[in-house]
């Protein structure tokens, strides 16, 4: 290393320890609480995690490892680099081995599951035997632990003691929704992230308690991910990339698209440090302007706002009420409504007609209608829409009526065919539409189509 690096590094408030030549480049790695690699030009803090993912139900199948996918993308996002995904079973001799190897390897552990009051939720008593450190109790854990069990009138079972120790000098993660708190514990250069197994409890820890502590360690030196997500409709992704054209090749900013069950995400990625983050802001608000005015009413929302949330906030605001009368989506638009907080201000209610009968008796379908056009039809689906909002008094309503497959497609009606129909005071209507895709997938682009056609509605 020159000197005139050395004096630059201890300037900036970094001092080496060691510093080597890696992939024929002028690259210095250098040594301390956090590791940092450093060049010529710039001190980024560089962190090497791994994500350890305990539970015999994950390796069976038996459940979705979603925590893992969370995890990742929260610590990319501070510029974090996840290089190990590894699951393991709840055996301790496999998850001593797991724990070991995870910890020699990377900067920083994360690890999820196994924090139960049962006999094998063992993390804690293995990442405490790993690094060769002691279990003590946590008095205040141990209270709140007690007042989960006191509020729900129950005695605290002798095995919920366990979940109140950890590791010694380990800096404590209150759950306050459940009765597994988590930890960080840091040692040798490490740094050790315990947190439980259920995704609604580890999320709001991690949130909540993990995010700004991972801050401090990374520091303003960082190179972070800004990353913006907008939501489409009605359009697919090759037609999405076509429309996009060079947008999707800019020197400073990467633009990816993301194919969801009922929709694309338009994914928009501008690095920066602290320092650069205004630079970085600018490229995403000018990349984000410019796909929306190519994509138009296509794009529905940005992050994390969902089509439901929009329409709902929309109707709360104008003082709007709604029903629903479905058939092939069979109560998935209705769930969708009840879904979104405060949804009683403006969702009344709405009818499963499955059966032609039902459609006639509850909604009102005409016999005619139904012999002459069929139940999947344009006619039969403003019907069922003027039929629901009679008989409830919305503002508006909407009707499903379709094929979902597999069965019961022809030539002339095929799978995924489905009218969407349309009431209000203005009037009715209904919209054709052709999904393809499986069973469930035709249901949920009916429900998103729905949705966005109230949306479009104004």
């Amino acid at each position: 290393m020159s000197q005139d690096f050395a004096i630059f590094l201890e300037k900036e408030g970094y001092f080496a320890a060691r510093s080597e030549i890696i992939n024929q480049r002028a690259w210095s790695i250098v040594e301390f609480e956090p590791r940092i690699c450093v060049d010529y030009r710039r001190v980024i803090k560089y962190m090497k995690a791994e994500i350890v993912s305990t539970g015999t139900e994950l390796l069976l199948g038996e459940t979705f490892n979603t925590s893992a996918h969370y995890l990742t993308g929260k610590l990319s996002s501070l510029g974090i680099e996840v290089d190990y995904h590894t699951t393991v079973g709840d055996n301790p001799k496999r998850l001593e081995q797991v724990l070991r190897q995870a910890i020699d390897r990377s900067d920083l552990l994360v690890t999820t599951g196994g924090l139960g009051p049962t006999a094998d939720d063992l993390t804690k008593e293995l990442v405490a035997k790993v690094l060769d450190l002691k279990l003590e109790i946590d008095v205040s854990s141990l209270e709140q632990i007690k007042q989960f069990f006191g509020r729900r009138k129950a005695p605290m079972p002798s095995s919920n003691e366990k979940q109140a120790f950890f590791p010694k000098g380990s800096k404590i993660l209150p759950n306050p929704i459940g009765t597994a708190p988590g930890a960080i514990i840091q040692k040798s250069g490490k740094t050790i992230i315990i947190l439980p197994g259920p995704p609604f409890e580890m999320q709001p820890m991690f949130d909540n308690y993990v995010w700004t502590e991972l801050e401090k360690i990374v520091g303003p030196h960082a190179e972070r991910m800004n990353e913006r997500v907008l939501k489409v409709f009605g359009i697919g992704e090759s037609a999405i990339e076509k429309v996009l054209d060079e947008l999707m090749n800019l020197p400073d900013l990467t633009v990816a698209l993301l194919a969801k069950r009922a929709e694309m995400h338009v994914r928009l990625v501008a690095r920066s440090t602290e320092t650069t983050f205004g630079k970085a802001k600018e490229s995403l608000d000018r990349v984000e302007e410019e796909i929306r005015r190519r994509l138009g009413n296509k794009v529905f929302g940005r992050d994390q706002e969902t089509m439901i949330g929009i329409i709902g906030q929309r109707l709360k605001e104008k003082n709007l009420t709604i029903s629903t009368a479905e058939s092939c989506t069979g109560g998935l638009l209705g769930a969708a409504f009840t879904q979104e907080p405060g949804s009683s201000r403006f969702y009344l209610g709405g009818v499963v007609s499955y059966s032609n009968s039902l459609k006639q008796g509850l909604l009102g379908v005409s016999e005619k209608n139904l012999k002459l056009f069929g139940a999947v039809s344009e006619a039969v689906a403003k019907e069922m829409a003027e039929g629901i909002r009679n008989k409830t008094g919305s503002d508006l309503a909407i009707s499903t009526t379709g094929i979902a497959g597999p069965d019961g497609g022809s030539d002339e009606k095929p799978v995924g065919l489905v009218y969407i129909g349309f009431s209000s005071a203005k009037g009715v209507y209904a919209e054709k539409f052709q999904f393809y895709g499986e069973r469930e997938s035709v249901r949920q682009l009916t429900v998103q189509a729905a949705l966005n056609g109230i949306r479009l509605m104004g």
